[in-house]
């Protein structure tokens, strides 16, 4: 019997198929966990030396945070949800903001810009026991485990969603 040519494709995909199914879904590795090697800080953060070790100020980046993380983030993905590179005291008449949400100096001028790293923080773990919002599902293959988006304030009750976070800049919402 002969096999038309390309009569190999079907029965691949569906051993494929099978394999995947009966296999635990696998989660991708947490993107951020370069970050963890010291090695990797001067990358976004302006380290200096002190003698024989490097100082390293957590709000202050060899460029413009959008830019580092477009470094891996398609320019779609930014900004997609919320404007960055905005002062939020000017453009909403804020006096202060939670410590929790850093904003970025810009050198030579008082700008303190909202910036990606204003509400995520990709130093923290990828994955909660707590859900952030009241439909979010678990992360498939993980029970309980659910993404925290890096976020840097999430809820205490998940049905108040990211109104914690929102209300920071926004309080009339």
């Amino acid at each position: 019997m002969r096999l038309r040519r390309g009569g190999w494709a079907l029965p691949l995909v569906v051993a494929a198929s099978a394999w995947a199914l009966a296999s635990p879904a696998r989660l991708p590795e947490n993107p951020h966990a370069y970050m963890d090697a010291e090695s990797a800080c001067g990358g976004c953060h302006r380290m200096e030396r002190d003698g024989e070790d490097w100082l390293l100020d957590p709000h202050i980046f060899v460029r413009p945070v959008g830019e580092i993380c477009k470094g891996c983030h398609p320019d779609g993905e930014i900004g997609r949800s919320h404007p960055v590179d905005v002062d939020p005291y000017r453009k909403l008449g804020l006096k202060d903001l939670p410590e929790e949400l850093p904003l970025q100096l810009t050198e030579g001028e008082r700008d303190e810009l909202m910036t990606c790293g204003t509400c995520h923080n990709p130093h923290i773990p990828r994955f909660s026991p707590q859900k952030l919002y009241t439909r979010q599902r678990p992360v498939e293959g993980v029970s309980s485990r659910y993404l925290t988006y890096f976020l840097r304030l999430r809820p205490d009750d998940p049905r108040d969603g990211l109104a914690p976070l929102c209300k920071s800049c926004h309080p009339r919402m």
